[in-house]
């Protein structure tokens, strides 16, 4: 009778535990966001290929080698989207890039 008891009182207990946990709001990640607005944000890179911030842009370094879809970028613009610096995808864009693929085939 005894192991029954423990065993009821194990379990209530354990219940209760796990109906605190989940009344508990879970912790939120701190999300820094990296730009508020397109004018936080700008191209860098040798090809200016890189969308990043204003701040990295202007001292960012890459290799300095061409590629076809970058002539692209003049067709989108680097700016903030959702907190983050990011080309934005525009309709131009995406049909230069299916013509360099188009070409490649």
């Amino acid at each position: 009778m005894k192991i029954l008891e423990m065993f009821l009182i194990t379990a209530a207990v354990v219940i209760a535990a796990c109906q605190t946990i989940q009344q508990q709001p879970l912790p939120q990640p701190n999300v820094t966001a990296e730009c508020s607005s397109d004018s936080d944000c700008g191209a860098g890179g040798c090809s200016g290929q890189v969308c990043t911030t204003a701040k990295e842009a202007a001292g960012l370094i890459t290799t300095c080698e061409y590629r076809e879809e970058y002539g692209c970028l003049k067709m989108t613009s680097c700016g903030c989207v959702e907190g983050k610096c990011r080309w934005t995808e525009t309709a131009d864009y995406a049909a230069c890039i299916e013509g360099i693929k188009t070409k490649a085939i």
